[in-house]
């Protein structure tokens, strides 16, 4: 199961469908720059863990008319944040795409992924509201964004199990003979 990598895809390909076509990802603790402007950087992922939500249960699925269930664990979830690094040549490129990610917020709360289902987007910190280093002459804002709920665990962890249920079960009591 590579649900980071396909939500992380999901996610760099509707900013280059919605707002710059250049939008790069970069590694989470890497310093770069952008050499083509207007441009758009996701940092990240971070994974963070929602401890809330975990469990040692397992789930169950029963279906009656074909007399079988399944079973497995849960996977874990983690919310995966991005810092989103804004940059231009000049401040209306900037506020331009500043405005850009606003209004796809408004239109994307929900980030849909394959095979997956729909990850809720959330905007922690609006771009401008984080404080980045610019060691360059351009024009830059800065934010932060989190997809929410990633499911995540690999096939021997989440192995699923599948088992006949019992139809008519015939109970017989040996009383050693005796009445």
């Amino acid at each position: 199961m590579d649900t980071i990598r396909l939500t992380t895809e999901a996610l760099i390909r509707l900013f280059q469908a919605e707002i710059d076509p250049h939008t790069l990802l970069v590694a989470a603790d890497d310093v770069f720059e952008a050499t083509d402007v207007p441009a758009l950087l996701l940092q990240g992922p971070t994974l963070v863990e929602d401890a809330r939500r975990r469990t040692l249960a397992q789930w169950t699925e029963r279906d009656q008319t074909a007399m079988t269930c399944r079973r497995g664990r849960y996977p874990r979830l983690y919310h995966l944040e991005f810092e989103l690094v804004a940059s231009a040549g000049d401040e209306r490129s900037l506020l331009t795409l500043v405005g850009n990610v606003a209004a796809l917020y408004q239109r994307m709360p929900l980030l849909a992924v394959p095979d997956l289902g729909d990850l809720p987007l959330t905007e922690m910190t609006p771009l401008g509201g984080g404080r980045r280093v610019n060691l360059s002459n351009l024009r830059q804002a800065s934010g932060r964004l989190r997809l929410e709920d990633c499911p995540v665990g690999d096939a021997d962890a989440l192995q699923t199990e599948i088992g006949r249920l019992i139809g008519t079960p015939t109970i017989a009591v040996d009383f050693g003979g005796q009445r």
